[in-house]
């Protein structure tokens, strides 16, 4: 569990104790607060077999050890079958046979929707009858980084948790903790995050900001007339569409926010502060705000299920981008 969590977790360690523990819980906030691993951290504590004194899941019983590998029988992970696509129908409804069958081991059954926000609409559907008509023993966790996109239904049935962004000195803090190179700026990382630290350290352990350097620079050519759109978009199939859109968006926003007259120090890009202001008294506000609109549609799409084909999704933006930026 993290320092940021320790609110949390003092919250449902009561319910618990109290036996008022919900059979529907949505765990809210931004991407890359920890949400997951303290669904994961929660799921273990209700099933361990040796909790210690403190309240906390001791790691070694066979039933931590299972959750571990995600082998336990009273455990079930709902998670798209790739970064960025549907939760689909068939995974809610084997969800529901699983929640009304007999407790194996303990007396739990715990459903771990994530991201929940990824349901498309039957899915959605599917669950809502779960909801509304829950078993004895059953904990369905939702971890959204966008509830808003949940069906009203839904969310009404559900207590909510949230997971704000923490505090920026004990982000960075905990970020300097775990980053294995001195010369990496936590501070420039946890920008890029939206203060969210393990989402600042993926970046690293992903190797992001390579991609990342390589689309940038791609933009700055581009809106010189300097670069080939389809050359660019090949150097860059390797990303993942998502990361490519809100990397395209955070760029694009940064433009506008400097067309709009808000200070540099605002800026989420500010190791490219010098071509972004440059561009900015180049490029059309309309245009990017048009730009903004589509990234944030196709955004939209991938997450809603709609298959989109990468090379051309690429090549679009990239070819929208130059054409904005004439």
């Amino acid at each position: 569990m993290y320092p940021w969590q320790a609110d949390q977790w003092d919250y449902l360690l009561r319910l618990k104790q109290q036996n008022r523990l919900p059979h529907a819980l949505l765990f809210a906030g931004i991407a890359g607060t920890g949400k997951a691993i303290f669904a994961d951290r929660f799921s273990r504590l209700l099933l361990c077999q040796q909790p210690t004194l403190s309240n906390q899941p001791c790691y070694h019983c066979h039933a931590c050890r299972l959750i571990e590998g995600r082998a336990h029988p009273n455990v079930l992970w709902i998670e798209p079958e790739k970064e960025g696509h549907a939760i689909k129908v068939d995974q809610i409804r084997d969800a529901n046979e699983f929640i009304y069958q007999s407790a194996l081991q303990g007396e739990y059954r715990i459903i771990i929707i994530h991201p929940a926000n990824s349901m498309n609409t039957n899915a959605a559907n599917a669950l809502l009858k779960t909801l509304e008509e829950p078993s004895s023993g059953a904990v369905i966790i939702l971890i959204s980084d966008s509830f808003s996109r949940l069906p009203a239904t839904i969310l009404s049935r559900c207590q909510r948790i949230l997971f704000p962004r923490p505090h920026q000195t004990q982000a960075l803090q905990w970020l300097q903790s775990e980053l294995a190179n001195p010369a990496t700026d936590p501070a420039l990382l946890l920008k890029l995050a939206h203060g969210a630290p393990l989402a600042a350290l993926k970046l690293v352990q992903e190797n992001q900001l390579a991609g990342r350097q390589i689309l940038f620079d791609a933009l700055a050519l581009l809106a010189k007339r300097q670069g080939d759109p389809l050359k660019s978009a090949a150097n860059v199939q390797n990303m993942e569409p998502v990361h490519l859109l809100d990397y395209m968006l955070s760029w694009t926003m940064d433009l506008l926010r400097l067309q709009l007259g808000v200070g540099a120090e605002n800026l989420l890009n500010t190791d490219y502060k010098e071509q972004l202001t440059a561009l900015s008294e180049r490029t059309d506000p309309q245009r990017n705000v048009k730009l903004m609109a589509d990234l944030q549609r196709l955004r939209a799409e991938i997450y809603a299920g709609i298959h989109l084909n990468k090379t051309l999704l690429v090549e679009s933006v990239l070819i929208q981008w130059m054409n904005a930026a004439a």
